[in-house]
């Protein structure tokens, strides 16, 4: 394993018949197309695939410490990036993502100096994600039929800007639907008949052509 120029992990490696075969039967359900207009290619579901196997769905078998501020947190223009032991600095974005639905321990430092550690809590846990599973039942992004253990809760309106811990604002999402919320400008909107709309980014291909 080798981190690129731009902070990706690149991976190379062999395995043994009998390994090979374990991994493709375990990343094959992973890497199918989740609707009929996902256009990542193989390659792409398998990288998204593995991704999600070594996160197990958004339970809580793998713990990776993020140091942020809370500047950071809320994309404050000119905070720095966070930071994580095997990476480049990370986006507000993605760790807003992490934030939805994680396991988080507070740190409070003052002058540089820890002053306070907090016991880890996940945000979203106990009866209240089994009552979120038992609504949601799977990834709530339309089409999408990726079952609640491969799931994480996500905050209709993130805790970050005011948005309440109640399942009402709460849903499931998927690894790459999550994905997409959050750091590839998607939207969820939920209507007065709580049904949950996607709308997707504004793309601007330029500025109209002034007079010659």
């Amino acid at each position: 394993m080798s981190n690129g120029e731009n902070g990706c992990l690149l991976l190379s490696g062999v395995l043994d018949p009998v390994g090979g075969a374990a991994l493709r039967t375990a990343l094959e359900p992973l890497a199918r197309k989740l609707t009929w207009d996902d256009d990542r290619l193989l390659p792409k579901r398998y990288a998204d695939a593995l991704v999600e196997l070594a996160t197990n769905g958004g339970k809580l078998n793998v713990q990776m410490q993020v140091t942020s501020s809370i500047e950071t947190l809320l994309g404050v223009i000119g905070a720095p990036g966070a930071e994580n032991e095997f990476s480049l600095p990370i986006s507000s974005k993605t760790v807003e993502r992490w934030a939805c639905d994680c396991s988080i321990t507070r740190i409070l430092m003052q002058d540089s100096q820890i002053i306070d550690v907090g016991r880890a809590e996940r945000t979203i846990k106990g009866p209240r994600r089994r009552a979120l599973i038992a609504r949601d039942k799977h990834c709530q992004f339309t089409a999408c039929e990726r079952p609640a253990s491969s799931c994480d809760g996500h905050h209709v309106v993130h805790w970050l800007h005011g948005g309440g811990g109640e399942i009402e604002n709460q849903i499931l999402l998927c690894h790459r639907h999550h994905w997409l919320v959050h750091e590839g400008g998607w939207q969820l909107v939920k209507t007065d008949a709580g049904e949950i709309v996607p709308i997707a980014p504004t793309v601007t291909f330029g500025m109209p052509r002034g007079p010659d």
